[in-house]
């Protein structure tokens, strides 16, 4: 499953990649929107990780869920606020959490969750679809 991180600083993020690679994510981090957009034009993607501003204010989140409906938008806010969160949760965006190194190992616990969850329903969606062609 591939991993989009967009942030003006990858080298804070590095603990969060080098850990999420290790989980077997196809990790890629973009230094800006048109790096991301670029990326994702090429390839398919299940979670897009970015600060609250890329994801509403600039209305990635929403561009990124028309091409890609089951994608998982997810916000490290540098400044979380209940009416961020709100904000976000009304835009399509599934996790908000804190932009710090310590909430790091629940963002991978959260992409993993997903990707758990995305496993079962896609076996439990597909299943009778190979059974038929037994």
């Amino acid at each position: 499953m591939r991993v989009v991180i967009i942030d003006r600083e990858p080298e804070f993020l590095a603990p969060l990649v080098n850990e999420l690679e290790g989980e077997g994510f196809e990790v890629t981090v973009a230094e800006n929107i048109p790096a991301a957009l670029a990326f994702i034009k090429l390839k398919s993607i299940q979670f897009l990780v970015a600060d609250s501003s890329v994801l509403v204010d600039h209305s990635l989140g929403s561009e990124v869920l028309r091409q890609y409906p089951l994608t998982r938008l997810i916000v490290l806010a540098a400044h979380p606020s209940l009416l961020g969160m709100i904000e976000s949760i009304s835009r399509g965006i599934t996790d908000y959490l804190p932009r710090e190194a310590e909430s790091f190992g629940e963002l991978v616990d959260t992409i993993q969750d997903e990707r758990e969850r995305l496993t079962r329903w896609q076996h439990a969606l597909l299943s009778p679809l190979f059974a038929r062609k037994g």
